[in-house]
């Protein structure tokens, strides 16, 4: 349980931190502001998969993980109209962005991978915060 608390904190604050990078930009290196963004929300959903699925292999979250990123990148070159419809929506945008980059897959990759570090460093000192 303490666990879930703590990966929900870390949750609240990736949110924070990645939309801090886009509504204050000032605040950050220009690297952390153009590529920052998306490694966060990336390894945000890793940390909040870990939330509800507890018992599976990190390694497997991780998988997961990026093929999710990449198909919600690779549903950016779909233009019907429902999905920019999505799209036009403050959540949408968040969700599906709004135009396809390669530069995102590697975001997401960097994002993913730190995410799974920083949870493998806490399951491993789990005794501690049980």
């Amino acid at each position: 349980m303490k666990l879930r608390i703590l990966y929900l904190i870390l949750v609240g604050f990736c949110v924070w931190l990645a939309l801090a990078t886009r509504r204050h930009p000032d605040w950050f290196p220009r690297l952390v502001v153009t590529y920052g963004g998306d490694m966060i929300w990336s390894g945000m959903f890793l940390i909040f998969l870990r939330v509800f699925c507890s018992k599976i292999p990190v390694w497997k979250l991780t998988l997961l993980n990026y093929t999710l990123g990449v198909l919600a990148e690779l549903s950016q070159l779909n233009q019907s109209g429902l999905m920019v419809a999505i799209r036009s929506t403050s959540l949408g945008r968040l969700l599906f962005g709004v135009g396809f980059l390669w530069s995102d897959l590697v975001c997401y990759a960097v994002g993913t991978f730190l995410a799974w570090c920083l949870i493998s460093a806490i399951e491993r000192s789990r005794p501690a915060l049980s």
